[in-house]
């Protein structure tokens, strides 16, 4: 790892909020963060060094959703512009459009590259399968809700794949029969839904909680009452420790197999502005935090933090039964919002 700065230095880049942040994996040329923002514009940074290789321009409105491809060739995006498209990494050009009827929010691209899921917070809204190199027409919908779907995530060998709503229900949907086979009710909605590197667990934040589950069995790992509403969690690939922060800047880092508290800082973040995701490297080295003042800032994973959080409270590590998870609430009534 080389940083062009300190660990801690807030990044500049975008003009307004940012969205949605997505890591390539470690492939010949290092690896690359994507960004993405309200001001309408991607951006791509070398992941060791941060500095900026490309800016992806042409999207009309906001930018929600990001996915970069394993191999940190293409990166595709989701816009309120009511567009999916397909970015050349190596020279920032555009290579494809998907036109939508309603806001793309969130989107994924499958393990080769082939294929891109894209679905809409928007209410009655549609998940979306399509080849990503033979045709701008939709293979197959999957669904249609009465409330917007947040996240969409390929997984068991990009046989299947998550969906989480805004009907606090995370489903697995099987892609060749079309048939949602698995649920999960939560509490509250998901903020963040990620599959970790092993290509099995995933990681929800949501309400005061972050949980984990294998995508395979559906088995509940792990259950972490957090001390804020969380705005996102991520897993270390080698399962050596997860993070997770609040709207209002603070971060914590745990122990994955013993829950054990590692780490507590609050990050930089300017007076009337608040977290926006975080997110782990693919080397395990560093997470990245990104806020809606535009900055993105990376933190590392083995030195300590800055830590200016008076707060000493240690959240409690629980394991629960699957049935005790569903059941379980997180002490607050949370608004029918669409954060």
């Amino acid at each position: 790892m080389d940083l062009n700065f300190p660990f801690g230095t807030p990044l500049v880049g975008h003009m307004d909020s940012v969205l949605d942040l997505s890591f390539s994996k470690v492939c010949d040329s290092g690896f690359y963060l994507a960004s993405v923002g309200r001001d309408g514009q991607g951006i791509v940074r070398r992941g060791d060094t941060g500095e900026i290789f490309r800016s992806l321009l042409g999207h009309q409105r906001a930018v929600r959703g990001v996915f970069v491809s394993e191999n940190a060739t293409i990166v595709a995006t989701g816009s309120d512009d009511c567009t999916a498209r397909i970015w050349s990494v190596s020279s920032g050009n555009e290579l494809a459009k998907f036109r939508h009827t309603q806001k793309v929010s969130s989107l994924a691209l499958d393990t080769g590259s082939e294929r891109m899921l894209t679905c809409s917070q928007e209410r009655e809204s549609k998940i979306c399968l399509y080849d990503v190199n033979q045709s701008r027409e939709v293979l197959c919908v999957y669904q249609k809700k009465l409330r917007g779907v947040r996240n969409v995530i390929f997984c068991r060998d990009d046989r299947s794949f998550l969906a989480s709503s805004y009907d606090r229900n995370i489903e697995l949907w099987d892609i060749l029969s079309g048939q949602s086979s698995h649920k999960i009710s939560l509490p509250h909605h998901a903020k963040s839904v990620e599959l970790c590197a092993d290509g099995k667990t995933v990681t929800i934040g949501y309400g005061e909680s972050v949980v984990f589950f294998d995508a395979d069995t559906f088995n509940i790992h792990g259950h972490h009452k957090m001390p804020f509403k969380v705005i996102g969690a991520s897993l270390h690939p080698q399962k050596k420790s997860f993070v997770c922060a609040s709207l209002e800047g603070k971060i914590l880092k745990f122990n994955y197999d013993t829950g054990e508290q590692e780490d507590r800082f609050r990050a930089h973040v300017q007076m009337g502005h608040n977290i926006s995701g975080i997110k782990y490297s693919p080397d395990g080295e560093m997470y990245v935090s990104s806020s809606t003042d535009g900055q993105i800032t990376f933190w590392s994973q083995t030195s300590g933090n800055q830590n200016s959080d008076e707060d000493d409270s240690i959240a409690s590590y629980r394991f629960y039964s699957r049935d005790d998870f569903l059941d379980e609430g997180d002490g607050y009534s949370e608004q029918e919002d669409y954060d």
